[in-house]
């Protein structure tokens, strides 16, 4: 498996470790070239590399859009339709922080607002997050006895009536863990959140990546070959708080060579897939 034919584009200035991620690229030995957001085109892809090459990209999600519509292969991971939350729910659902919710268009929730209180035995705070991992709007905790119609729910969500949106009942997150993974194997993976502080430590096995093995090994599906997958304690109880896309997931304090190479791995494997 020749990984070194993998070449990589990198939207610049995105995540935190974007310095180190280049020069992790340049001592391994990839080829990777820069780029950014608005002068890109699909129709002019070949400007950075032909179009019948092994491309990886990293960067935001809607740049990885357009990536996907180039005839690059991998171009992204970050499969629209498997990391919706009304997908990947229906494989994770009992290991999920968010066990017990509604996903409903936004209109709806509206409507049904007081039965969504009622069952969650809410007086008004409810936890809301788009379906779509394209982040159309932040998740968070919302009032709905003070957000109460259609026009101020929307407004505060930048969002129209029929944006599909997920509610569950408002949760304690003491600590917050990213994992990348290959498959159903875990590359590397950090601490990323303490409370509201920021903390970036890497994970190199114990009691989070056995957790993370036995859940991956029961749910036995995976929504592409790269992703990324939290983990929150609440309570003293470790949950799987969502799945992300690998292309556009920020690195904390991984080991960045490890996801390069699994990265390359899985590229290069998916491109001879394509083209023997």
């Amino acid at each position: 498996m020749n990984v070194k034919k993998v070449n990589w584009l990198i939207e610049r200035n995105i995540f935190d470790a974007d310095e180190q991620f280049l020069e992790e690229l340049r001592t391994l030995g990839y080829i990777y070239k820069e780029i950014k957001y608005l002068n890109f085109r699909p129709e002019e892809a070949n400007k950075y590399f032909p179009d019948d090459e092994c491309v990886l990209f990293r960067g935001t999600l809607n740049l990885g859009r357009d990536i996907l519509r180039t005839s690059w292969i991998p171009g992204a991971y970050m499969n629209e339709k498997n990391l919706r939350c009304s997908t990947y729910y229906a494989y994770f659902g009992e290991y999920l922080l968010n066990n017990k919710y509604f996903i409903f268009p936004l209109r709806e929730l509206v409507r049904r607002k007081e039965e969504v209180l009622e069952y969650f035995k809410s007086e008004g705070e409810i936890f809301i997050r788009p379906d779509s991992n394209m982040k159309p709007f932040r998740a968070g905790v919302f009032n709905l006895k003070v957000l109460n119609t259609m026009q101020s729910l929307a407004s505060e969500l930048t969002s129209d009536k029929t944006t599909l949106v997920l509610v569950s009942s408002k949760r304690h997150i003491s600590k917050e863990w990213r994992f990348f993974v290959y498959k159903n194997e875990i590359i590397t993976g950090s601490l990323y959140l303490v409370g509201e502080e920021r903390v970036d430590e890497k994970i190199q096995g114990g009691y989070l990546e056995n957790y993370l093995i036995e859940v991956l090994k029961q749910v036995n599906w995976y929504p592409e070959l790269l992703y990324t997958v939290d983990i929150c304690e609440s309570e003293g109880e470790l949950y799987i708080l969502e799945l992300g896309s690998f292309s556009c997931a920020g690195e904390y304090g991984c080991d960045l060579g490890l996801i390069i190479e699994a990265g390359a791995k899985a590229a290069w494997e998916d491109y001879e897939a394509v083209n023997g």
